[in-house]
């Protein structure tokens, strides 16, 4: 497969995962990667016109790629686009932000931690964005690439001023982080901002940070961070449901049962009537969520 063939599957969604072309932009590495340094560059510089492409799919895989490839020229790319205010950062990764984006910032560190931090300090990055930053200091301490202490002592200035006291979400995400890397030196910290109601308890409660205490250490960062470096693209993405064919129509039988008539458990009712199931409709990123909050799908449960 050429490169132009490839570049061309890899920036379009399709539901079908695109295997071939991915496999093919791995053995093709070294002429990939100017693409997608490219094309992330591209990203960070105006991520609103990107983002308007809603089924532009290459900055993505080159997310992935990139970290695969160890190309360290693609973290403060990466740093830039994340640091974007608002939420277009789900426009332009979906889930990722969530749930990948820590290990893809892990894989590829270079050394500046500052700009991890600043992100983290910054009120107008999103939130999601600022928790996952968290998880970045973590994962470098699992991976042994900060000192435990060094990052401890980091998230202690985060309780004593350096995060706004009203972001109970990230509040949250600071204690759990704590107990991913063993919170003894801080718990004076956590039971203070527990105390302070900065906490949202439904995310996270004293009783995991006593959980954790209870692990020990090395038992407490190793349950905190399960996964290794991004390796495999393939791996990484070919599972996910985004990728996954609609079910075709699943037609149940259903027995036709008479208002006010009772019918034995042992005696099967004849088959007089049938029930379609069918996949409920796609909804459009832009249009209202089902849920009925009034925001956009992609804002919503789209996430």
């Amino acid at each position: 497969m050429n490169i132009e063939d490839i570049k061309q599957q890899l920036s379009i969604y399709e539901r079908k995962f695109p295997e071939a072309a991915v496999r093919a932009a791995m053995e093709q590495r070294e002429a990939m990667t100017p693409i997608l340094l490219d094309c992330l560059q591209e990203t960070a510089d105006d991520p609103w016109m990107v983002a308007e492409n809603e089924d532009g799919m290459l900055q993505v895989y080159a997310m992935y790629l990139l970290a695969q490839f160890r190309e360290r020229a693609a973290y403060p790319m990466l740093v830039k686009l994340f640091s974007t205010p608002g939420e277009v950062c789900f426009d332009l990764a979906g889930d990722v932000v969530t749930d990948g984006l820590d290990r893809i910032l892990a894989t590829l560190y270079d050394g500046d931690v500052d700009s991890i931090k600043r992100m983290i300090e910054n009120r107008e990055v999103n939130e999601y964005v600022r928790s996952t930053c968290m998880r970045v200091l973590v994962t470098l301490v699992a991976w042994g690439d900060l000192e435990r202490e060094a990052v401890v002592e980091y998230f202690r200035s985060l309780f004593d001023g350096r995060l706004e006291r009203d972001a109970d979400f990230l509040w949250g995400s600071l204690v759990s982080s704590c107990c991913d890397l063993y919170p003894e030196e801080l718990l004076p910290d956590i039971e203070r901002a527990f105390a302070d109601d900065l906490v949202d308890t439904f995310y996270i409660g004293m009783d995991s940070v006593e959980e954790s205490m209870a692990q020990g250490k090395e038992q407490a960062i190793r349950q905190g961070t399960r996964h290794g470096p991004i390796e495999d693209t393939v791996a990484e993405m070919s599972w996910w449901a985004y990728f996954k064919e609609e079910e075709p129509k699943t037609t149940i039988p259903v027995p036709a049962i008479s208002q006010g008539t009772r019918v034995k458990a042992a005696t099967p009712a004849p088959v007089t009537a049938q029930r379609t199931l069918v996949k409920a409709p796609k909804v459009g990123r832009n249009d209202p969520c089902p849920c009925g909050s009034g925001k956009k799908f992609k804002k919503c449960c789209g996430r």
